[in-house]
C-alpha cells in the first residue's frame, strides 16, 4: 500500500477512534487505529501534523492526546477571565448591597440560639436586622425606578449573591422571597430621616427624628441607625427615659403588624395617644 493511500486511512479510521481526557498510550492508539505496532508511531506522528491528535513525549514515551490538549510542562496558561452573565448596573447593586449583607450576617452570628437565652439582646439585633432589611428593599426599589428592570431578574441576583442571608431579607420584604410574582410592593415611608443639623445636641436630635417620623413614630433601633453608630444604645435608651420623664415623647412597646415580635417606639405627643390594640398591634388613625 502507497504511503499517500495508507495516510488516508489513518485520517478515515481515526475519525472513529475516541480519545479519552487523560489519552492512551501508543500500543492501546494503534490497536483502535487498525495498523501493526511497528506502524503506530508513524501513523500518530502524521495525524499529529495533521492537527487530529495531540503526541506527548516524556521520558520516551508516548501518549496519544486529544487534539487541541497543552502539552507543555510547568505552570498553566492564564485562562481566559470569565465575563459575568449579570448585567453592569446589577453587579454594582450588589457592591453597594454587600455591606449591608456583611452587616447582617455579623448579627445574625450574635444572635442567641436558644429563644429564651438574653431576649432583650435578641429583640434588639432582631430590630438591627430588620432596619439592614429596609436599607436593601430601598435600594431595590431605587435600582428599579432608574432602570426599569423586572424585579424577577434583581432577586434572582440577590438569591445568586447572597443565598444565606437573603431569607432573612425575605422574612421582612417577601416581594424579595423566591416563587413571588415579579411586582415589586408599593414603597412604604422612608424609615430613613431627613438631614437633621450637626450642631443640635444628642437630645435635640432624637427629637428631630420623632417629629419628622410623625403619627407612625420611629423604632429606638432607626434612631440609633440615623446616628449612624455614633451614639451607644446605653446612652441612647438614658436620652429616651429623659425625654419621656419630662413629656417631650411617648414611648410604646407595640409592632406594626398583626403579628411578630414587639419593639420600643417613639412617638410625638403633638398627635396624641398612639392607638395599641390589645394584642400589641400599632393602629394608625388619620
Amino acid at each position: 500500500m502507497k504511503l499517500k493511500e495508507e495516510a488516508a486511512l489513518w485520517v478515515a479510521m481515526a475519525g472513529g477512534v475516541v480519545l479519552p481526557g487523560e489519552g492512551m498510550t501508543l500500543s492501546a492508539f494503534g490497536a483502535a487505529l487498525c495498523v501493526s505496532p511497528d506502524r503506530a508511531e508513524r501513523a500518530a506522528r502524521y495525524l499529529h501534523r495533521k492537527r487530529l491528535v495531540s503526541v506527548s513525549e516524556q521520558a520516551g514515551h508516548i501518549r496519544i492526546l486529544p487534539a487541541g490538549t497543552d502539552r507543555r510542562r510547568g505552570r498553566p496558561n492564564r485562562s481566559v477571565p470569565q465575563q459575568s452573565k449579570l448585567a453592569p448596573r446589577l453587579v454594582a447593586l450588589l457592591g453597594r448591597a454587600h455591606p449591608i449583607f456583611l452587616s447582617v450576617k455579623e448579627m445574625r452570628r450574635g444572635m442567641p440560639t436558644d429563644w429564651r437565652d438574653r431576649p432583650e439582646l435578641r429583640a434588639e439585633l432582631a430590630e438591627r436586622i430588620a432596619v439592614e432589611s429596609d436599607r436593601i428593599m430601598k435600594l431595590c426599589r431605587r435600582f428599579l425606578a432608574s432602570n426599569g428592570t423586572h424585579l424577577a431578574g434583581l432577586r434572582e441576583a440577590l438569591w445568586l449573591d447572597q443565598p444565606d442571608t437573603m431569607p432573612l431579607i425575605a422574612e421582612r420584604h417577601p416581594a424579595l422571597a423566591l416563587g413571588v410574582p415579579g411586582t415589586a410592593s408599593s414603597p412604604t415611608v422612608d424609615r430613613q430621616a431627613k438631614r437633621v443639623s450637626k450642631g443640635l445636641s444628642a437630645q435635640d436630635r432624637v427629637l428631630a427624628y420623632v417629629r419628622q417620623a410623625g403619627r407612625s413614630g420611629i423604632t429606638v433601633a432607626d434612631v440609633s441607625y440615623n446616628f449612624g453608630g455614633r451614639v451607644k444604645r446605653v446612652a441612647l435608651d438614658d436620652i429616651v427615659a429623659t425625654l419621656e420623664s419630662v413629656g417631650q415623647i411617648k414611648v410604646v412597646e407595640c409592632r406594626t403588624a398583626s403579628r411578630g415580635r414587639m419593639g420600643v417606639r417613639l412617638f410625638d405627643p403633638v398627635h396624641g395617644e398612639p392607638t395599641v390594640l390589645p394584642d400589641g398591634q400599632l393602629v394608625l388613625v388619620e
